[in-house]
């Protein structure tokens, strides 16, 4: 699952979907092209009234472009990171890792072949050094390890069917809190077949 977003083209539509899903809210870029969102300045977290949303839609309309999406601010949470990779002679790989800006920077990743059952599925999260964070840590609450777990066999069951048509697949972050699991970002790029 992922929080309530509405893609939208102008003003007058960032608003109305603002409307619909109340605030908070995060505005993204959505402009094609842009796979690293943070990057480029194209996330706004925190946005809490009209005008707000008035200054940060003008601000992403003239730096990237008008297309965005509206989306209900999520709760804090453990960021991880679920990709697939493709290997020469293996095909699709699931990539688990510590995930959000910082995911290339950590190393912090398993790898598996799909598709996965849930005793693999929690190995590869139990061999994460970020692992402790799913448990709570310094008084942060924890995450729901069941249904953590059930993202990623559902992951490792979608790369198994669309890998070979896919040239990538991540969910980055996917928040993890006590209530279960929500895919913040999702980067697919299908693979060209000529």
């Amino acid at each position: 699952p992922g929080p309530r977003a509405v893609a939208v083209a102008d003003a007058d539509a960032a608003h109305a979907a603002a409307a619909g899903i109340g605030y908070p809210l995060v505005l993204k870029t959505d402009e094609a092209g842009i796979a690293h969102k943070s990057d480029v300045g194209g996330v706004v977290v925190g946005i809490r009234d009209g005008a707000a949303l008035e200054r940060a839609y003008r601000d992403l309309r003239d730096r990237l472009g008008p297309r965005a999406v509206v989306m209900a601010m999520a709760g804090p949470g453990v960021e991880l990171m679920l990709g697939m990779v493709h290997d020469p002679l293996l095909g699709p790989l699931l990539v688990l890792g510590a995930g959000g800006v910082e995911v290339e920077l950590h190393a912090d990743r398993r790898v598996a072949l799909p598709p996965l059952d849930r005793t693999t599925a929690r190995g590869l999260v139990d061999g994460l050094a970020a692992r402790p964070l799913l448990d709570g840590f310094r008084g942060r609450p924890g995450a729901d390890l069941d249904a953590v777990c059930d993202a990623v066999v559902a992951f490792a069951s979608l790369t198994d069917e669309l890998g070979p048509a896919l040239d990538a697949l991540e969910v980055n972050p996917l928040r993890c809190d006590p209530r279960g699991v929500l895919a913040l970002d999702v980067l697919v790029a299908a693979r060209r077949l000529d």
